[in-house]
């Protein structure tokens, strides 16, 4: 992790153009949640989607959470998954949810424990979608249900702080492990696409 640590910081410090505190700070954040990897018993867990490329492949990253999400599925045989993601992409013909949800059931998933959130294009709608879908099947508000979100690594931080802003605090982080490689372009991505992000993260520590 240290490794990890100081190849993605000399990255960021010559290829991002922000300010080197917040930008520490915020990186900090992202490498700690990375580690996450919650394994206890869940009522829900939204799966959040990820590129396809074509009309219905998934990428590399999401494949990889999709696999995780099988595994930890197969482990909490109680546990519903909301996949997440609509069909917005120029030549997507299915939405990232009902491709996550084919691929689960060809990994052993019971199709029926598995909820499809189709209409979302960010992070952000995930989570206001997806809480109102919880509380549809569920019956009960989100507070009383124990809810976890799986993603990659170097994501969850930046989900968990949108997940908040969305009025659901606490859920618990899985992450799909990435290569170094693919870790340090994540972290770099999150850094760019999450300025506001990094000023309200450092203003309030």
């Amino acid at each position: 992790m240290k490794n990890k640590c100081a190849v993605i910081k000399a990255i960021i410090g010559s290829a991002v153009g922000v300010a080197g505190v917040s930008s520490a700070g915020f990186l900090g954040a992202v490498i700690k949640d990375s580690k996450k990897d919650y394994d206890g018993e869940l009522h829900y867990l939204f799966v959040l989607g990820g590129l396809i490329i074509g009309e219905e492949t998934p990428s590399e990253h999401l494949l990889k959470r999709i696999k995780k999400a099988a595994e930890y599925l197969d482990s909490h045989p109680s546990t519903f998954a909301v996949t997440c993601g609509g069909c917005f992409r120029d030549g997507q013909k299915k939405s990232e949810a009902l491709i996550i949800k084919e691929h689960l059931i060809a990994l052993g998933i019971d199709e029926n424990r598995i909820i499809l959130e189709d209409k979302s294009t960010t992070t952000n709608e995930n989570f206001k979608f997806g809480k109102k879908i919880v509380e549809e099947h569920s019956g009960k508000e989100f507070y009383e249900l124990k809810t976890g979100f799986l993603s990659s690594d170097y994501h969850l931080f930046r989900a968990g702080v949108i997940a908040k802003i969305n009025g659901l605090p606490g859920l618990h982080k899985i992450g799909a492990k990435s290569t170094l490689k693919d870790f340090t372009r994540g972290a770099v991505r999150e850094l760019i696409v999450a300025p506001d992000l990094i000023n309200n993260y450092m203003s309030n520590k």
